[in-house]
This record gives structure tokens, C-alpha cells and sequence, in this order.
């Protein structure tokens, strides 16, 4: 897993928004939940072209920092659903207004 070099500013809430949202894959999960409650097997068609292990550590981290939460159903065979927080909700308009910035360039 990562660990980062330099500590975290706790005085910048720039830095700690970009900590929580910065991953090769993170943007484009939480792009999705904003949309749909999601399943692993789903997350992985979506991003073909990430690694289960990617995606599933990025998930992890996401869950620890708060933004989305797993939801485990107790049925056969197993079912997990993948959704976005309250916090993760507040994520909404920095996404629509980076899209936004991203389609000038």
C-alpha cells in the first residue's frame, strides 16, 4: 500500500480533499457511485483496464476515508454493493466543475 513521503498539511483543505479523491481509479469510481449504488463485477466492466487489486484497494481507502460505504447482503451467493456517503455526495459539485474545466482544455 502507499504511504506517503511528506506528512499531510492538516492546515490545507485543498491538499486534503485532492489526499482523499487522488488515485489512478478513485475519480472514475466515485464518478459512478455519484450515479448508482455498484457491484465489484460492475466496477470491473466499467474499468476494464484496472486490476481487481486496484480497484479493490482504492475502494478500501475510500470506505476508510468516508465516501462510500459496502454494503455486505446475507444471501447466497454472496452479494456486496458499493455506495457514496453523505460526504462523498458533497463531491458532486467539485466533479461537475472539473468536468467542466476538463472540457476547455
Amino acid at each position: 500500500m502507499y504511504q506517503r513521503k511528506t506528512p499531510l498539511k492538516n492546515d490545507c483543505s485543498i491538499e486534503k480533499t485532492l489526499n482523499v479523491i487522488s488515485g489512478k481509479w478513485k475519480p472514475a469510481i466515485l464518478s459512478e457511485l455519484l450515479r448508482n449504488n455498484l457491484r465489484l463485477r460492475d466496477i470491473e466492466r466499467g474499468l476494464p483496464e484496472a486490476s481487481k487489486r486496484a480497484l479493490t484497494q482504492q475502494l478500501g481507502e475510500m470506505i476508510e476515508d468516508g465516501l462510500i460505504k459496502k454494503r455486505d447482503y446475507n444471501e447466497y451467493p454472496k452479494k456486496t454493493e458499493y455506495s457514496i456517503t453523505e460526504l462523498g455526495i458533497q463531491l458532486s459539485s467539485v466533479f461537475e466543475e472539473l468536468s467542466k474545466f476538463g472540457d476547455k482544455l
